[in-house]
Order: structure tokens, then sequence, then C-alpha cells
């Protein structure tokens, strides 16, 4: 049990690392590619949770199909759709940010600092990968909000908001062993139908101000 939390531990932490590089990052793709990799991490998470109740408990645990929407929808058919949308906008490249990315990666070491320092002073988790899982989730969580916050096109903002929700699967499957799967499932179609509003909304940016910088929707202002 001690080696399956450890390898839960490496893949949260590679979560999180994959959480600051995109931070880093300023190319539409390269936003796309890193969403893909956290999720494939988060995939594996959710394997390794099935094939140790399948094994180990002898029971088939609903986990199993939150690991195939995961590879179907996360891996497979949202990063496909962004990139489909990031096709016909003009901006490939962010060259303005609300925080410079040194700054914006500074920020991001003092999320993970200041949520270790609360989680800490919890003195309810007595489980020490419990409060190392929670340490990250969180962390992966304010990360992807002021991701999303300090990215001035649209597709940023997509992508932070998807971080946010990967954050949310990992804590939930990380300190319960799996949320009830209707719950997942809930969450996973609102996640579906959100991706999908949101790139009809970019759509109409860039249609109509041939920009997907929201900095132009203060032309609506009467």
């Amino acid at each position: 049990m001690d080696r399956l939390m450890d390898v839960l531990n490496l893949l949260s932490i590679l979560i999180l690392i994959s959480a600051f590089i995109l931070v880093a990052n300023k190319r539409m793709n390269s936003y796309i590619k890193t969403f893909r990799l956290q999720s494939i991490f988060l995939a594996v998470i959710a394997a390794i949770f099935s094939l140790y109740h399948i094994f180990e408990e002898g029971r088939l645990e609903g986990v199993i199909v939150i690991f195939f929407l995961i590879v179907s929808l996360k891996v497979v058919y949202i990063p496909n759709k962004l990139k489909t949308i990031t096709k016909k906008v003009d901006y490939k490249v962010e060259k303005d940010f609300f925080v410079n990315i040194p700054i914006s990666v500074i920020i991001c070491c003092g999320l993970v600092i200041m949520t270790w320092y609360v989680i800490s002073r919890v003195t309810d988790i007595n489980d020490a990968y419990n409060s190392r899982f929670l340490i990250y989730s969180i962390s992966v969580i304010l990360i992807g909000l002021f991701f999303m916050i300090s990215r001035k096109k649209a597709i940023g903002q997509i992508i932070g908001f998807l971080v946010i929700e990967n954050g949310m699967f990992m804590a939930a499957m990380l300190t319960t062993s799996g949320m009830p799967m209707i719950v997942e499932l809930g969450i996973f179609f609102d996640l579906l139908t959100a991706v999908l509003i949101m790139g009809v909304f970019v759509f109409r940016i860039n249609e109509s101000f041939e920009s997907i910088d929201i900095n132009k929707l203060r032309n609506l202002k009467g």
C-alpha cells in the first residue's frame, strides 16, 4: 500500500509541475499540450485506483468508467476541439499578459506555500498522504484560477477553467478513492457543456472583433 501511495504522490507532483509549466507558456498549442499531459496523469491515477479495487479488493468500482471518460474527453476530445478553435483565430501566441511570466511563476510558488501553510494548520487531517494530496490538489486549483484571470486571450481562460476542474477531480480521487460515480458523471457533462459554450463564444468574439483578446469586449460598453 505504501508503494501505491508513493506512486500516487509522484503523479500528483507531476500534475502540479504541469500547472507551473502551463503558467510559464505563452503559445496556445503549448497550453493545449500541457493540459493534455496533465489529463493523462489524472487518467493514470484513475486507472491505478481501478486496478487496485479489482485485484486487491475483488470489486469493480465506478472509477474505471471515470478513467475512460477522462481519456476520451480530456485527453482526446477537448484538446482536439481546442486545436480546431485555435486554427480559426488570429492569435497563436500571447504577447501581453496582465502579469508577466516570471512574476506569475513567483506568485504560483507563493500560492503553493500558502496552501501548504493552511493545510498544515488543519489538525483533523491525520493521514500524511491525504495532507500532501490536498496541498497538491488545492495548489493546482489556485494556479488554474490564477492562470484563468491572468490571461487576456479567451483560449487561455478556457484552459484555466479546465485546470481548475482537473484539480477538483484530483482532490476527489486522491482523498476519497473516488467520488460517487453519478456525481463524477454530472461534473463531466457540465464540463463538456461549458467547453462547447466557451468554444462558441471564442468564435463569436473572433468574428466580431477579429481577435480573441477579451479586452476587445470593452468596446461593447455604451
